[in-house]
């Protein structure tokens, strides 16, 4: 049996695929946790993981609530192509049908504030019925002086709206939320949905092309159950931050090991050129 033979062509090789585990390292997908209640009452639990429940199942207690949590670090949208996502899934028990456009989420900056009033950003809202027949997505104004998800006059500026399919069945069920912000040549790109999963079919969801965005960057993300939600439960899983740099940059350590292989491999064929003279 031959032992195996190191050849320039298998350092190459070994070279590219450090090369690729470099590239492929600089998505970072997150789990949010550690989360700070800024609003509601005390029937809630898992503040500290990445699956928060408002409630404990009588009538309306899950209602009122606000939490938010830190991004592992700020992330700014440089370069076109960037992208910062935000996601997870929630399980809702709603009496009926929700009243009003009361569950919201979204991608905040604090804006150098040391409180919750202030912050620049995006959140988006549920279809339901009423007098809020439709889901939102709103933009925190630059002179705003509430707390995040407050969208009065003023405050915060609508973007979109429209009704939720099948229009007003915003309901007990299983959902995933989404936020995606893309740097784009003309701005920022921000695409939020909520969709049923399951026996749950409603959704609702858009895009909306912000070619004068107030911030490019982003460091809290948040979730809200208002006073209209009517729900007893809402129990969120899976809630992540995912950052996808344009132009991959390799972790240091990755680089200091590529530069040990090539180190090596010059080392072996100058060894290899004096053998065979």
């Amino acid at each position: 049996m031959n032992p195996t033979r190191i050849t320039t062509r298998t350092l190459v090789g070994a070279a590219v695929l450090s090369v690729l585990a470099a590239l492929s390292s600089t998505t970072h997908a997150t789990p949010v946790s550690s989360w700070t209640k800024s609003a509601g009452s005390t029937a809630i639990t898992g503040l500290d993981t990445a699956n928060p429940v408002f409630g404990n199942g009588t009538a309306n207690s899950a209602n009122g609530y606000q939490i938010y949590a830190a991004l592992p670090e700020t992330y700014t949208l440089s370069a076109v192509g960037d992208t910062l996502t935000f996601s997870g899934s929630v399980s809702l028990t709603i009496a009926g049908d929700s009243g009003a456009d009361q569950f919201r989420f979204g991608l905040f900056n604090t804006n150098n504030s040391s409180t919750t009033t202030g912050w620049l950003g995006y959140f988006a809202t549920n279809s339901g019925t009423g007098a809020n027949p439709n889901g939102r997505l709103w933009e925190r104004s630059a002179t705003n002086t509430t707390a995040y998800f407050n969208n009065g006059v003023g405050m915060a500026d609508e973007r979109q709206a429209f009704a939720g399919s099948p229009a007003g069945k915003f309901g007990s069920g299983n959902y995933t939320f989404s936020f995606v912000l893309e740097r784009i040549e003309t701005g920022l790109s921000v695409t939020w949905s909520i969709v049923g999963t399951g026996s749950t079919t409603y959704s609702i969801g858009g895009t909306y092309k912000d070619t004068s965005p107030l911030t490019w960057s982003f460091d809290r993300v948040g979730l809200m159950s208002g006073g209209g939600l009517n729900a007893s439960l809402a129990s969120f899983s899976g809630i992540n931050a995912t950052y996808t740099p344009a132009t991959p940059v390799p972790e240091p350590a990755t680089w200091a090991s590529l530069a040990a292989l090539l180190t090596l491999g010059i080392a072996f064929m100058v060894r290899r050129q004096f053998i065979c003279r």
